[in-house]
Parts: structure tokens; C-alpha cells; sequence
């Protein structure tokens, strides 16, 4: 199975000598299927899904720059949530918190440690699918770099 990251290589967290993109450290934070302080990977199944997903989360384009661009190899152990699910889990979420349901569910995986890996549809673009990955899973071990580079998008995708 192959997944692909997207991180800022220039930002102080990816300049310490401890750094490593795989390690789950972004988990210290709530995010959409993690409750904070619940280590995990958000990768995607396609490097363009990843290039989406990055794009989403910066208040503008240009803040893209120059950043790096992982091919993950992982073992083939994944579990696959539905369109279906994750809509009705935002929808018996309360209104204040429209994510409750989704992290609810990807902190349950977490920690039981059902699979190496969770796809999940993107809200970015719901036909395809973001790879959630468990570094404390026991098949952690598997996870390689299987590719390392620079990545610059085409510039008519960055403006503003």
C-alpha cells in the first residue's frame, strides 16, 4: 500500500535533528479524527489528494512555497469508512462541534489498534481517500519512505 504527506521542511518542528515525519507528533492537537494528544499520520492515497488536503489548511495559496512530499510504503492492513458513516457522524454531532462523531471514531481505532491504517473520504474531495496511519500499531514497523522530495505547485494554483 502506498500513502502520500506533504509537510513544511522549512518550518522549526522539521529543522530539529528529532524530526520525523512518520512519528505522529502532529496528533498533540485535535484534529478531524484524532482527539489531542492521540499520535497519527494524515496522509493521502494520491500525492494531488495530498497537495489538496495541504492547500485546504493554509489561510492563503501562496503560503504553499516550497515543501516536501513523502511516498509512504505501509503494510497492506487498512480498514475503509464510508461516505455514509462519516456523514452520519457529523450529523449526530452536536452543531458547536461538527467533527465530535469523526474524532470520536478515529480515536476508538487508535487506540484499539484495529488496523495499520484508516481510509477515510476527504472533505476536500469526497471520492477520494485520505490513509490515517497508527504509528503505535504493531505494524508500524512496516512504514518506509519510499520516496523523498521537493515539491513546488504549478503557480496558477496559488493564486489568491
Amino acid at each position: 500500500m502506498r500513502a502520500w504527506r506533504i509537510y513544511p521542511h522549512t518550518a522549526a518542528y522539521a529543522q530539529a535533528p528529532t524530526f520525523d515525519p512518520l512519528d505522529g507528533a502532529g496528533g498533540r492537537v485535535a484534529n478531524r479524527w484524532n482527539d489531542a494528544g492521540a499520535p497519527i499520520v494524515y496522509a493521502a492515497a494520491t500525492p494531488s489528494l495530498a497537495a489538496l488536503e495541504t492547500l485546504a489548511n493554509l489561510s492563503h495559496p501562496g503560503q504553499f512555497g516550497e515543501r516536501t512530499i513523502l511516498e509512504i510504503g505501509l503494510a497492506d492492513d487498512a480498514e475503509e469508512v464510508g461516505l455514509e458513516l462519516v456523514l452520519r457522524l457529523r450529523e449526530d454531532a452536536p452543531r458547536d462541534d461538527p467533527e465530535r462523531g469523526t474524532r470520536a471514531f478515529g480515536s476508538a481505532w487508535l487506540a484499539e489498534k484495529r488496523t495499520l491504517a484508516l481510509l477515510v473520504p476527504s472533505f476536500v474531495m469526497p471520492f477520494e481517500r485520505n490513509v490515517l496511519i497508527n504509528p503505535l500499531h504493531p505494524k508500524a514497523g512496516s512504514l518506509a519512505v519510499l520516496r523523498r522530495e521537493r515539491l513546488r505547485l504549478d503557480q496558477r494554483l496559488l493564486r489568491g
